[in-house]
């Protein structure tokens, strides 16, 4: 496994983790082969935001005296309504679930306490009141019932609201290729949706860019992004999908992984053959990486746009490409201390750049990739 620290949590992450969605009604015996799969294989990030009693109790079964090999998120407003998971933002009974799920995961605390689902203005303000939810997820940390808040959502603009209010460390948010395509303002049942691709009045670049500026202010305030959905629920591996977009398990991870701010990717598994799957990325060839063959979909506009992917290197003089734009890039987005340390610690610094051009000659999406590591130089190397 290999680990990134999760935003200002300072917290090591597995870089693979596991979305435990799918398993809310498998039996003990299935979760136990996901679970044991996922922790051989270093996974030491878990999101559990099920409100169902069943599941709960099997991962409180499952994680008995493992509870110090993982990271676990819960989820603050997931409830149970005739016995499906809705979302609540009346405050007792949201935390009487939450108690509910410390009960049944047999530990005393959650490491990420999420505030449930919040996609729209109307959910937002009542989340984020200083009489609402937000205030019960402070009190429960300051009672050291959680050690860190988060969010999870799928709208672009309460998401970058969130990160830019500073009251949440992680955010919980899906990245994959297809959802990249779309506005921000869609939800997640718009991937299952051919007409979200040819949405009036948007450009490509322009839902790009929205979901850029989310990925670089995560990385300018150091807030983690835990990126669900990595898979776009199955529809990235069908041919012929709205997207037209068709890439691997491995693929995805990638992707998902070189975007700004992503810590950790939680994919949700049915099965340990699908934790398998998932942690095979560990291992994979750079060409099994590769998902450049998104650019054979029209929306996605990315000649000269650099996509982190790493494709160029390696490098003659061993500069991180990806890493090196990528921080050049979010100072775009806002000044932070944070970047300069990143850049400070990178083995080999742009300035040893001796503009050869083979990144260039071997860059999928037409990058001026010596203009890039020239103004990497200028913004940290004055």
């Amino acid at each position: 496994m290999r680990y990134r620290k999760l935003g200002r949590t300072g917290v090591d992450v597995g870089i693979v983790g596991l979305g435990a969605e799918h398993l809310e009604f498998a039996s003990r015996e299935v979760v136990t082969s996901v679970v044991d799969e996922a922790l051989d294989g270093g996974v030491n990030y878990i999101d559990l935001f099920m409100a169902s009693p069943g599941v709960r109790d099997n991962f409180g079964v499952v994680l008995k005296n493992k509870r110090h090999q993982v990271m676990i998120a819960g989820h603050l407003g997931a409830v149970l309504e005739n016995g499906q998971c809705c979302k609540s933002r009346d405050k007792a009974r949201c935390e009487k679930y939450f108690d509910d799920l410390l009960i049944r995961l047999q530990t005393d605390y959650l490491d990420t306490l999420m505030l449930h689902y919040v996609d729209d203005p109307d959910n937002y303000s009542k989340v984020f009141d200083s009489a609402g939810l937000l205030a019960v997820a402070v009190r429960l940390k300051e009672e050291g019932k959680a050690r860190f808040i988060g969010m999870s959502g799928h709208n672009v603009q309460m998401a970058l609201q969130a990160v830019n209010s500073g009251y949440i460390d992680v955010l919980m948010f899906p990245v994959n290729p297809a959802f990249d395509t779309l506005p921000g303002d869609l939800t997640a049942e718009a991937l299952k949706n051919k007409e979200s691709y040819n949405y009036v009045g948007t450009t490509t670049s322009k839902s790009v860019t929205e979901r850029e500026a989310l990925y670089h202010d995560c990385a300018v305030h150091n807030v983690g992004i835990v990126a669900m959905k990595p898979y776009a629920a199955g529809i990235l591996f069908q041919p012929g999908n709205p997207s037209s977009i068709v890439l691997t398990p491995v693929q995805c991870l990638s992707y998902a992984l070189s975007r700004p701010g992503v810590c950790t990717v939680v994919p949700g598994c049915r099965t340990a053959a699908e934790m398998k799957a998932a942690l095979a990325f560990l291992k994979a060839t750079d060409e099994e990486k590769d998902y450049s063959a998104i650019q054979r979909n029209p929306m996605w506009k990315l000649k000269g746009s650099c996509m982190y992917c790493n494709h160029c290197l390696p490098c003659p003089v061993n500069i991180d490409i990806g890493a090196t734009t990528r921080l050049a890039d979010a100072v775009g987005y806002g000044g932070s201390d944070n970047l300069s340390r990143e850049y400070e610690v990178l083995s080999v610094k742009a300035s040893a750049c001796t503009e050869c051009g083979v990144c260039v000659e071997r860059c999928p999406f037409d990058v001026d990739v010596i203009a890039n590591i020239s103004r990497a130089v200028a913004v940290f190397e004055k």
